[in-house]
């Protein structure tokens, strides 16, 4: 059936959340750009129970990697609505493009897409969980649809990729303090992979593009003079602060505070 809609008209196939996505982003800033530049990000999705059944997701565990469609769901519309225009970071955050050009989560539906790596497929007393890593999702997002990753349709290799040829300008150096590689080590059991994880977040140097020496998430300055070295930023993961400064691409992570 062919389906005209007027401007402004409601959609006659109303769309509701199939299940939420659990993971180690508590906050927008610290997010990777991109799906899969922090490989060891976990995520786990949990179905609501009227999608929470195991025939549902029965030949899932067969792929490697599925689509994840899902709500922007923290994304506050400017006001009069979305804007055609936005700044992406990758570009300095001092250009503007359209829109529809870019993956900002501001959009007329804020719709998001990605790409992760499905580890298992659980099935509990409640029904399926799915495993996840490779995530840029903020915890507890709202997920519409989940879809196979199919590479031999997916995957174009004459694509061109605009503005973004390549994941970023560099990766960061990352160190530790004595006290932050304790405090990992005594994490470790209840967080797999933590070091790894916190050392691919900032390899791709959370900083707001158009400024190095601004971050919303900087807890105070140290010192006559705000310099970049000496600012102390935060990022929420799991269940702790991570703090960390930066000189440079050399960023070294100070402290994990309990949240």
């Amino acid at each position: 059936m062919e389906v005209h809609l007027e401007p402004g008209h409601p959609s006659p196939c109303p769309i509701e959340p199939i299940g939420v996505i659990h993971t180690c982003f508590k906050e927008k800033f610290g997010i990777p750009r991109q799906p899969n530049l922090a490989a060891k990000a976990p995520g786990m999705l949990e179905f609501f129970p009227e999608f929470s059944r195991q025939e549902a997701v029965r030949g899932l565990e067969q792929f490697s990697h599925i689509w994840l469609i899902f709500l922007f769901h923290r994304a506050v519309k400017k006001e009069g609505g979305w804007s055609p225009m936005v700044r992406p970071p990758r570009l300095g955050g001092n250009k503007k493009i359209g829109v529809f050009a870019s993956r900002s989560p501001f959009r007329p539906n804020p719709i998001g897409m990605s790409c992760v790596r499905l580890e298992r497929v659980e099935i509990t007393a409640k029904g399926p969980v799915l495993h996840l890593t490779g995530v840029d999702i903020l915890d507890q997002t709202p997920v519409l649809d989940i879809k196979p990753y199919l590479p031999y349709s997916d995957r174009v290799d004459t694509a061109r990729d605009g503005f973004a040829p390549a994941p970023g300008p560099g990766a960061c150096e990352v160190s530790f303090s004595s006290t932050a590689a304790t405090q990992i080590l005594e994490r470790q059991k209840t967080f797999p992979n933590l070091m790894s994880i916190i050392t691919q977040v900032l390899e791709n140097d959370p900083r707001p593009g158009y400024s190095s020496t601004h971050c919303s998430n900087m807890e105070k300055d140290f010192g006559p003079e705000k310099t970049e070295e000496n600012r102390l930023y935060g990022i929420r993961l799991f269940d702790f602060d991570l703090k960390w400064q930066a000189a440079g691409n050399k960023i070294q992570v100070i402290r994990l505070d309990t949240a």
